[in-house]
């Protein structure tokens, strides 16, 4: 377990509920499938694991329901639904000091069965450590701590497009774009998860370990739950036309796409409301670059400007709008990184007028391209902590990770200050993690 609780209270939890009755009995004692049995619930830092038995009888099990409720953070509003020789189910991002209940029931081919209900109060100090993974230039996968500790390590080689989940397990699309492998945490062998696909060399996750990818047949983003061989449709891509399109998987599930062109732009996903941007001046909106979102329906564009000017900035979407927030007016070279609660942004203190300028002949701009600090747009507001020790690369879509206490991970390629860097989430010194170059990071 890679998110592991750092305080003294790491024991294990068990708190078992009572049964609670279906609002209607069976009609014949083979309709329907029995109850769950022994159906208990523990927990270790922010996650808790359900478990159970097979029913002692009534119907085949075709399959399994279960919830948590409350279901904040949580995928699907807090409902998996598992195949059935499915014996478990995880659920990540709990909250400090929170009972949940969670519930059980087997699906039969005609009905489902009695609800069995177990509770489970997490500790009020649920502080994790989360890894940070990302891609090396010979296309490794490499996991380094999420706190700066220790070196890299490889845990999966040819990774290109991998995701990731919260325990540190790593999933890969295999060479030939048909299968999802899956690399445990525990270092046991790799083996191959589900097949048959028309995968794209992008897969997402979130928080549960579902996972995502756009369908290189239908151009449809598909769902592979936890447990399941099979994967479903959850956003048709191909009514969205031409142009850049870009997407991500925020923690609690949601898909956001981010495509179009400079005068055309859009946003669409699931759980979000689907929309045209509109632009403040004749020029458009700019040319789509990158996406991110949190799970509060905030989504983070990155435009490059329709101008000559050749600058990349970081927008707000707040839910429901149709016009992008600035989230700052100066113009510079930045990384832009999202969790669960919002967006940071580091930018260099000036910035080049013109890409003609920059960055490295003798004749190239002398701007200082130091970052001084670190700029985090959340429910709260923004807020600013100073940042030292870390010089801005080139300009681009530099796009890094967060974890959720806030660290902000940032590859700048070129520079004094070329490498992999972590800049706490209390501002202060970077740290470089790594000189060498990498991509696609992800903090999970």
């Amino acid at each position: 377990m890679y998110r592991a609780l750092i305080t003294a209270a790491a024991a294990v939890a068990l708190v078992i509920g009572g049964v609670t009755p279906a609002t209607a009995a069976p009609s014949s004692p083979s309709s329907a499938p029995g109850a769950p049995t022994s159906v208990r619930v523990s927990g270790a830092a922010d996650s808790a694991t359900v478990t159970w038995g097979a029913p002692k009888s009534g119907a085949k099990v075709t399959g399994w329901k279960v919830t948590i409720a409350p279901a904040q953070h949580q995928p699907d509003q807090g409902v998996d639904r598992l195949p059935a020789k499915a014996r478990s189910d995880r659920f990540g991002d709990l909250t400090p000091k929170t009972t949940y209940k969670f519930s059980v029931r087997a699906i039969g081919a005609k009905k489902t069965g009695r609800t069995t209900t177990v509770s489970y109060t997490t500790p009020s100090v649920v502080d994790t450590t989360q890894s940070l993974f990302a891609l090396d230039a010979s296309g490794n996968v490499v996991r380094f701590a999420e706190d700066g500790s220790g070196v890299g390590k490889v845990v999966a080689a040819k990774g290109t497009g991998f995701a990731a989940d919260d325990v540190g397990d790593v999933f890969t699309p295999s060479a030939d774009l048909t299968s999802i492998l899956f690399h445990p945490a525990d270092g046991s062998a790799t083996r191959t998860l589900a097949t048959g696909l028309h995968l794209t060399p992008d897969l997402r996750s979130d928080v549960a370990g579902n996972l995502y990818w756009i369908d290189s047949v239908t151009g449809a983003v598909q769902k592979l739950p936890v447990g399941s061989s099979t994967a479903t449709a959850v956003l048709d891509l191909t009514a969205t036309g031409s142009g850049q399109r870009f997407w991500t998987v925020t923690p609690d599930g949601k898909v956001v796409a981010f495509g179009g062109t400079a005068g055309n732009s859009w946003v669409t996903g699931t759980g979000i409301a689907p929309r045209s941007l509109n632009a403040s001046s004749g020029l458009g909106v700019g040319y789509p670059a990158g996406v991110l979102a949190d799970s509060h329906g905030n989504v983070y564009l990155d435009i490059r400007s329709p101008g000559a000017a050749g600058s990349w900035a970081w927008y707000q979407l707040k839910p429901g709008a149709t016009a992008l927030t600035t989230i700052e007016p100066r113009l510079a070279f930045e990384y832009g990184a999202a969790n669960a609660d919002g967006f940071s942004l580091l930018q260099s203190a000036e910035w080049c007028t013109a890409p003609a300028e920059y960055p490295t002949s003798p004749t190239g701009c002398k701007v200082d391209r130091t970052i001084p600090d670190k700029l985090v747009v959340g429910t709260g507001g923004k807020s600013t902590v100073a940042v030292s020790g870390i010089t801005a690369g080139s300009r681009g879509p530099n796009t890094g990770a967060a974890s959720d206490d806030g660290d902000v991970f940032a590859n700048v390629d070129s520079g004094p200050s070329a490498g992999l860097w972590r800049v706490p989430a209390s501002g202060g010194a970077a740290q470089q993690l790594s000189s060498a170059q990498y991509s696609r990071l992800l903090v999970i």
